[in-house]
């Protein structure tokens, strides 16, 4: 969905401090908005805002809302919350995380990481592979990306990088033009309430993508598996080290401080493709996972093998 804002909105982000909440609140400011925010203690993302001119309030009370033209929850919010009430009292627009960010790459060609696991190393792969080209992507992580030493970074060019969260099903609005689903845990149920809703969430975010993207999915998870055998459209890859995988893991080696391993592609109507000795410096087997999530989309974006090798030997 796209959310009409003009410049001249004050965006309060209620939690800014939030992983997720510092990265959308630093790419609206560095696109123009006036944003400010509040959390209940200072921390190392409150300290990088304020290095970025954001207004921050310690401490969560209705006073914080006076010049507040729109109101910026996550699923951590509770609805006792002073400010949220005090939003609600004045009718002041209250929008949640994930549809605010799904508004701000609305109009970007995006790649989408989700899942329960290992979300933010995947997508700090794939910027790692996007630093060894001429493409300047905008990015929104769950965490600190090294490289960059921030949770978000406003690029030039029209391509988003961004981990979604599905704690509260708001991932679901984000339009992805390629996406990585990670694997799927019973996590979340208080929201979910059954691993069949939480299937269904993952069903529509798949359903999504646009004929011109691809969804990579993890086919080593077992309800990833149960949620293949759902999709309809069949605009989707799998990776994994299972022999049906189109992005197969082989010769796995484990060294001291990296990990090494060959792909073997297998895509239909193509020859079998084979590269060999990838590196990445991390360990176990949910790592490399990450790491072929990650050369998958690369490659489908049009990125040279070379490259993409580089990428994820240099990460971070």
């Amino acid at each position: 969905m796209k959310i009409e804002l003009a410049k001249k909105e004050t965006v309060h982000f209620v939690g800014i401090g939030g992983i997720g909440m510092s990265g959308l609140s630093l790419i609206m400011k560095r696109k123009g908005f006036k944003v400010q925010g509040s959390d209940i203690s200072n921390n190392k993302n409150v300290e990088r805002l304020k290095k970025e001119k954001i207004k921050i309030f310690l401490g969560h009370s209705k006073q914080n809302l006076k010049n507040a033209t729109i109101v910026v929850v996550s699923s951590a919010i509770k609805k006792n919350n002073p400010e949220f009430i005090e939003a609600k009292k004045k009718k002041i627009p209250i929008i949640k995380r994930g549809k605010m960010l799904a508004s701000i790459v609305s109009l970007l060609k995006n790649i989408v990481v989700v899942g329960s696991h290992g979300k933010t190393t995947t997508t700090s792969l794939i910027t790692s592979i996007f630093q060894e080209t001429k493409l300047d992507p905008t990015i929104i992580n769950g965490g600190v990306i090294n490289s960059i030493k921030n949770t978000a970074k406003l690029g030039k060019s029209d391509w988003s990088i961004l981990e979604a969260d599905e704690s509260d099903g708001s991932f679901a609005h984000i339009l992805p033009t390629y996406s990585i689903i990670t694997n799927t845990d019973r996590e979340h149920m208080d929201f979910y309430k059954s691993i069949d809703d939480l299937k269904k969430y993952f069903l529509e975010f798949i359903k999504k993508t646009p004929s011109f993207g691809k969804s990579f999915i993890c086919i080593d998870d077992k309800i990833n598996r149960e949620l293949i055998k759902k999709i309809k459209n069949k605009n989707y890859f799998t990776y994994g080290v299972r022999s049906n995988s189109n992005f197969r893991i082989k010769n796995i080696k484990q060294f001291k401080s990296f990990s090494e391993f060959d792909i073997q592609i297998n895509l239909p109507n193509k020859k079998t493709l084979n590269i060999k000795n990838i590196k990445i410096p991390l360990l176990g087997i949910h790592n490399i996972r990450n790491s072929v999530g990650a050369l998958g989309v690369a490659l489908s974006v049009g990125i040279p093998i070379q490259k993409i090798k580089k990428g994820l030997k240099n990460s971070q």
